[in-house]
């Protein structure tokens, strides 16, 4: 969970930026925004990572107590389910960017409409 939460922290300030030479507009939360989504596919990959890690470290130590060796499991499934989540929708975007050739991938605000 710690870790989680210094890995929010890290990406929010490589998001934002440190000073601005010009006041805020809308247009700059697209850059925030693309800035969060280029770095989340790496960050689930080191979460996975981790996570990976963290539950061969419980079945290690478990010493055969099955409380602990259901706690490793569950760790291990988690991290598999969620490294299976993150590139089955980067697969549905890129399928849905061949099929329809939307750039589904691409953020955009729309143009003022007076």
């Amino acid at each position: 969970m710690v870790i989680l939460l210094f890995l929010a922290v890290y990406l929010l300030l490589l998001a934002t930026p440190v000073y601005a030479k010009d006041p805020a507009q809308l247009s700059g939360i697209v850059q925030i925004i693309e800035n969060i989504i280029k770095l989340l596919a790496p960050a689930a990959g080191i979460a996975f990572f981790v996570m990976l890690l963290f539950g061969g470290y419980q079945f290690l130590t478990s010493g055969g107590d099955p409380k602990a060796v259901g706690a490793a499991r569950g760790t291990l499934t988690y991290a598999v389910i969620g490294i299976i989540l993150v590139v089955s929708a980067w697969l549905i975007l890129q399928l849905v960017q061949n099929i329809t050739g939307a750039n589904v991938t691409n953020i955009e605000l729309p143009a003022d409409v007076n």
